[in-house]
């Protein structure tokens, strides 16, 4: 293998690295923000005493959410833990989104905005991933 053929191999595997690392660090910073707007919710709820039950989801969100988080952040989490504590986390989610909606209350709606909004960049994150890990399968089974 000449220089020129190393220097690219070098300098390829050190990009991969640096898209790696993009990537994870792009997923815990949106479930990070995620987990900050769940959490503002919980706060928005907790000051209105006419929605209990509410306010009880929008805890247990919150708390999903920080697992979530707490996940992605673990270097020792397989792709396996991060799918399965996303899977908890939309479940809540979805469950909530549908309460805000049968509410037709406009206050409940802005309030899970930030929250929805947070939430699909974390879907977008991990599909991204997904497709990267895909390109990487089948470029590693053309060898």
């Amino acid at each position: 293998m000449s220089v020129r053929n190393n220097l690219l191999l070098v300098a390829t595997v050190g990009l991969m690295t640096v898209g790696c690392a993009t990537t994870g660090s792009s997923l815990s910073s949106s479930a990070s923000r995620l987990e900050r707007s769940a959490y503002e919710l919980q706060d928005e709820a907790r000051d209105d005493d006419a929605r209990s039950g509410f306010q009880r989801d929008a805890r247990e969100l919150a708390e999903e959410t920080a697992e979530f988080r707490r996940v992605v952040e673990d270097r020792d989490s397989s792709d396996s833990d991060v799918r399965d504590a996303f899977g908890d986390v939309s479940r809540r989610y979805h469950a909530m989104r549908d309460e805000v909606d049968r509410s037709h209350s406009r206050d409940a709606e802005e309030e899970f905005e930030p929250v929805t909004e947070a939430y699909l960049d974390v879907e977008r994150e991990l599909r991204s991933r997904d497709g990267k890990r895909d390109r990487d399968r089948y470029a590693s089974d053309d060898y």
